[in-house]
């Protein structure tokens, strides 16, 4: 894996705290001990939440006891001293997927110009007219012609589901699977193919499986 890190290393907690809030610096990747002198790394952890909520937190710690609290400030690892070098390495790579899964994108093109849309940025798409309109969760809409098929085909990642044939969603977004339909935020409402809501639901558990 070929990638360059810039690194950062704070004493305290605190530290770490005082740089993010006074020069607004954030990081991709933070690691955090919980037993640190002045500080919990739980609570540091979660005070970094209210600033950043995307940055990916690993705890390396000395005892087991905030396993549990850890998934509040949604940590994605949990390593215990000693370090091991393998889980080390697994939880770095787990980082980067997760960074790399939400920086990407597409460049889709209409007659107004060329648009790159962050894939984490989709909340659905539909159909209609072979018009393919893609709904963002702020709301925006994009709008270019192509079959819902070819878009979904050429999206290649396992967050997008086709539900209906002019429907397709972001799973990150689903609220609830009911018989007839799907609940996205902002109470939005995508109907399901007739007969499909069992493929579906399977499709949706294991991809949230994954995710775990």
């Amino acid at each position: 894996m070929n990638i360059k890190f810039n690194i950062t290393c704070f004493n305290e907690g605190q530290d770490l705290i005082d740089k993010i809030t006074s020069s607004e610096k954030l990081y991709d990747i933070i690691f955090l001990d919980i037993f640190m002198k002045a500080s919990n790394g739980i609570n540091i952890a979660r005070e970094i939440r209210e600033f950043d909520k995307d940055c990916k937190i690993i705890f390396i710690t000395s005892s087991n006891e905030y396993a549990i609290e850890s998934y509040d400030a949604r940590a994605i690892y949990y390593i215990l001293k000693p370090i091991n070098e393998e889980k080390l390495n697994n939880a770095i790579n787990i980082a980067i997927e997760s960074l790399n899964k939400e920086n990407k994108h597409i460049i889709i093109k209409n007659k107004k110009g060329s648009y790159r849309i962050v894939y984490k940025d989709i909340l659905y798409a539909e159909s209609k007219a072979r018009v393919v309109n893609i709904y963002d969760k702020c709301g925006e809409v994009i709008s270019f012609y192509s079959k819902l098929e070819d878009f979904f085909q050429s999206l290649q990642d396992e967050r997008f589901l086709r539900c209906h044939k002019s429907f397709l969603v972001n799973m990150d977004y689903i609220l609830k699977i009911e018989q007839k339909h799907i609940c996205m935020n902002n109470n939005i409402i995508i109907p399901i193919s007739s007969g499909s809501i069992l493929e579906i639901k399977e499709k949706y558990f294991k991809y949230l499986f994954n995710e775990i």
